[in-house]
C-alpha cells in the first residue's frame, strides 16, 4: 500500500530557494518543516469515490494501450533521439497532471521530491525572495528579503522573472520555474526580469546563498503597541509564537499587531494551534471534500491572547494557513484585518510517494472560514484596505502598520 501523507497548507507562495511556501511556501513555501515530522493530521481521505464506471482499471488499461502503440511507432520510425523510458513515463504523467488545470496538483521526479523534502527542513539555498505565479506566465516577485542575494542584485517587489539563464520560463508551472532559479550557495544565475509593462527586459546576475529566515519577530512599538510577525507556519511556530506572546503580554500592551503579510502558509496543525491563541472556542476552519464530507477544526483550549485588542496585517502574499487564521479571527470578530486582499489559496494537497521515489501532490479538498466563506480563488478582503507601494518600501514607510496602530489607539 502506498503511503499517503497529508501535506497541509502547502502554499503557492515560494521562496526561491525553498519551495512551497513561502518562504519556497513556500508554498510554496512554502517555510515548511521536514515532511517526515509527525505533524500530519492522522485521518486520510477515502479514495474509492475517485473510481467511476468510466475509469475502471480495465477501461484505463485499454485506453492507455494507445500510448504503447505510439511509443512503438516512435521507436521504429522517429528520426532523432527519443527520451529514456523513464523520462517518457514522467512526461506522460506531467501531461495528465497539466490537463487537470490545477496549479497545486503537481508531479515530482525522485530528484525533485528529494529537494521538496529538503526545502521543508527550514534551510534554503537560493536567491531569497517570496514569489508567486505571474499573470501571463513567469515568476512575480512578491517580496525580496532584505540583504538577500535577490535584494543585493537589485531585484524588487513587482519584478517579473521571465527567463532563467536565457531559458524562457513563462510556459512553465511555478514549481518548474523555481527549480531553475534555485541552486547551491555560491553558484550564479542570470534572471531576465520585466519591471514595467512595455519596458525592455533586464538581465540580472544573482549569486545564490544559504537563506536563513527567522520565523517569528516581535517587539514593542511606540504608544505601548505590541508587534508580532510570523513568516510561516512551521513545526516550531506554535511554540515560538506562544513564547513571544508571553514576553509581549508581560509589557501590558494596549493592543497587538499580528503581521501575516507575505506568509505563504505551512502546516495545518500549526495554524490551528496559533489561531487558538486568539480564539477561545468554535471553528478555526472547515474542510470540505469532493464527496460532500466536512471536517471541522475547533479552537484548542488554553489561548493566552484571547482578549487583547487585535489587528492582523495581510496582503497579496498572505496565503493558505495565514488565510485560515486571518479568516477565523475576522469571522469570530476577534480582530480586524488591515492591508490588501489576500492570495486566495484554500485547497488541501496530499502527497503520495510512488514506487520509484517520485511523488504526486494532489488537491483533495478546499477550506472554508468558520462562517462558511470560501478562501480558494477568492481570498479575504481586509476590513480596512491600505495599499503598500514600491515607493513606500523604497522610502522605508509602512502605511499598513501605521494604520493598524492608529486603529488600536483610536478604535477607528
Amino acid at each position: 500500500m502506498k503511503t499517503l501523507l497529508r501535506i497541509l497548507l502547502v502554499a503557492v507562495i515560494f521562496v526561491l530557494g525553498i519551495s512551497v511556501g513561502m518562504v519556497l511556501g513556500a508554498e510554496y513555501h512554502t517555510l515548511l518543516p521536514a515532511i517526515s515530522t509527525p505533524t500530519i493530521v492522522p485521518e486520510t481521505p477515502t479514495r474509492e469515490a475517485t473510481i467511476t464506471p468510466a475509469s475502471t482499471p480495465a477501461t484505463l488499461k485499454d485506453a492507455f494501450g494507445i500510448v504503447w502503440e505510439a511509443w512503438g511507432v516512435l521507436q521504429e520510425d522517429f528520426y532523432g533521439n527519443l527520451p529514456s523510458p523513464r523520462e517518457a513515463a514522467y512526461d506522460a504523467v506531467r501531461g495528465i497532471v497539466s490537463s487537470l488545470g490545477d496549479p497545486f496538483t503537481n508531479f515530482f521526479t525522485p530528484e525533485e521530491a528529494k529537494q521538496f523534502t529538503e526545502d521543508m527542513s527550514g534551510h534554503f539555498e537560493g536567491i531569497g525572495a517570496v514569489v508567486r505565479q505571474a499573470k501571463g506566465g513567469g515568476i512575480l516577485v512578491v517580496k525580496p528579503f532584505k540583504d538577500s542575494p535577490a535584494w543585493k542584485a537589485g531585484i524588487r517587489r513587482g519584478d517579473v522573472i521571465i527567463a532563467v539563464d536565457g531559458k524562457d520560463i513563462t510556459h512553465l508551472s511555478l514549481e518548474e520555474a523555481i527549480m531553475l532559479v534555485r541552486g547551491p550557495a555560491g553558484s550564479k544565475v542570470t534572471l531576465t526580469i520585466v519591471r514595467k509593462v512595455g519596458e525592455k527586459p533586464l538581465d540580472v546576475e544573482v549569486v545564490r546563498s544559504r537563506i536563513e529566515i527567522p520565523t517569528v519577530e516581535s517587539k514593542m512599538l511606540p504608544n505601548d503597541i505590541a508587534y508580532l510577525r510570523l513568516t510561516s507556519f512551521t513545526e516550531n511556530s506554535p511554540k515560538l509564537v506562544r513564547d513571544d506572546l508571553k514576553s509581549l503580554l508581560k509589557r501590558h500592551p494596549k493592543g497587538l499587531v499580528f503581521d501575516l503579510r507575505g506568509n505563504g502558509g505551512g502546516y495545518l496543525d500549526a495554524g490551528i494551534t496559533i489561531g487558538s491563541e486568539f480564539i477561545k472556542s468554535g471553528d478555526i476552519l472547515i474542510e470540505r471534500f469532493k464527496d460532500g464530507r466536512e471536517k471541522h477544526y475547533k479552537a484548542e483550549s488554553g489561548g493566552i491572547a484571547l482578549d487583547i485588542p487585535l489587528v492582523v496585517l495581510v496582503d497579496g502574499g498572505t496565503a493558505s494557513a495565514s488565510e485560515i487564521v486571518a479568516g477565523a479571527i475576522q469571522d469570530h470578530k476577534r480582530g480586524i484585518l488591515v492591508g490588501e486582499k489576500t492570495f486566495g489559496k484554500g485547497s488541501v494537497q496530499s502527497l503520495e510517494q510512488l514506487s520509484d521515489g517520485s511523488e504526486l501532490k494532489v488537491t483533495i479538498a478546499h477550506w472554508f472560514t468558520p462562517g462558511g466563506r470560501a478562501i480558494h480563488g477568492k481570498g479575504l478582503m481586509p476590513d480596512i484596505v491600505v495599499k503598500m507601494t514600491t515607493e513606500d518600501e523604497k522610502a522605508g514607510k509602512d502605511p499598513q502598520l501605521d494604520r493598524a496602530v492608529e486603529y488600536l489607539l483610536t478604535g477607528k
